[in-house]
């Protein structure tokens, strides 16, 4: 497993302070989604999430990564999670595609699952890379959306 930190370079910008985005690198291997879901915890928090937003990212975290592992060719599983601290969270993944296809019923759960975990998702299981992603913003705190 890998990780790397990167910001921003560009001057319009958000300042290193409030955005960032941290890249991780796991097998393709249940026993390392947990890095992934710890990484994201942790990284939620900084953005300004309760634990209740923490935990539904954390099973929209294991939804991408088993979507990428049952559709991907066993490579390793790239993320790059993205931060805006008071604002928002994107989880991005990727994998080279396998030969296999993915289960209809196991897409169609997921997509109810990441539906509700998330202000926005995809799955991408088509071409030679996997992708998948998924977004949730801060609720506002005076309107609780």
């Amino acid at each position: 497993m890998t990780a790397e930190r990167t910001t921003p370079s560009t001057p319009a910008a958000v300042s290193a302070d409030r955005a960032a985005t941290v890249t991780l690198v796991v097998p393709a291997d249940v026993r390392y989604f947990r890095s992934v879901r710890l990484a994201v915890g942790g990284l939620a928090t900084l953005v300004g999430f309760d634990v209740e937003a923490i935990d539904d990212l954390r099973i929209g975290v294991d939804e991408l990564c088993g979507a990428l592992a049952e559709a991907g060719d066993g490579s390793d599983l790239t993320f790059h999670i993205e931060t805006r601290v008071g604002e928002s969270i994107r989880i991005a993944g990727r994998a080279p595609s396998g030969s296999g296809t993915p289960d209809a019923d196991r897409s169609s759960f997921s997509h109810q699952i990441l539906s509700v975990v998330a202000d926005a998702h995809a799955l991408d299981v088509d071409g030679p890379e996997l992708s998948c992603w998924l977004e949730r913003a801060l609720a506002d705190p005076e309107t609780g959306s």
